[in-house]
């Protein structure tokens, strides 16, 4: 049991992975993967990440689940209801979650070009919310919600792709670092596969 869930043997491997990858992808792969990103621009990348980024904006998910909301009320659905306020209830936890993470870390996104070991805990300007990935985690959050929920290959499928795409696109667009990513993908995953 931690933070009052208990966690699958692929989460507890995921989670302890993490605990190797984030730390080393912070010394090692960081400032590589950002300087490839960087030297690899152009018309279609743009706008596809642009698309792929906008996939990870919170008022999107809000909006899906209130509106799966509003339908379960028309057709008086109840497992429709428990499913719209699970997902946003997921939203909402690992939105919580990663602004708490944000605020106390205080690690400096890549354009500001103080490097990926760039640290000023405690801090509420933007320039210095980089970890974990805010968009990555909302993104993987519902794909992990909806893989655990729907058991649809295609859905899972479809959803993880997705939430992929959107963390290359946070990279992409210069906003978060590899581990930024990696540790949202990770968080997202356990959120969402735990709201039941």
């Amino acid at each position: 049991m931690i933070f009052l869930i208990s966690l699958s043997d692929f989460q507890m491997s995921l989670l302890t992975t993490s605990y190797i990858l984030v730390p080393y992808s912070m010394f090692n792969l960081d400032e590589r993967i950002r300087n490839y990103s960087l030297n690899y621009k152009n018309g279609f990348l743009n706008s596809s990440f642009n698309f792929l980024n906008e996939l990870g904006e919170g008022q999107y998910h809000i909006i899906g689940y209130s509106v799966l909301y509003f339908i379960s009320k028309l057709k008086n659905d109840e497992k429709l209801e428990k499913f719209s306020i699970n997902g946003l209830k997921s939203f909402l936890i690992s939105g919580g979650t990663v602004l708490g993470l944000k605020y106390i870390f205080g690690r400096a996104r890549p354009y500001t070009d103080e490097g990926s070991l760039s640290f000023k805990t405690f801090n509420l300007n933007n320039d210095y919310q980089s970890f974990p990935s805010g968009h990555t985690i909302i993104a993987f959050t519902t794909a992990s919600y909806l893989s655990s929920q729907l058991n649809n290959k295609f859905i899972s499928v479809l959803s993880y792709s997705l939430a992929i795409g959107v963390g290359m696109a946070r990279i992409y667009k210069d906003q978060h670092w590899f581990s930024d990513v990696i540790a949202g993908a990770v968080l997202g995953i356990i959120i969402g596969g735990n709201i039941k």
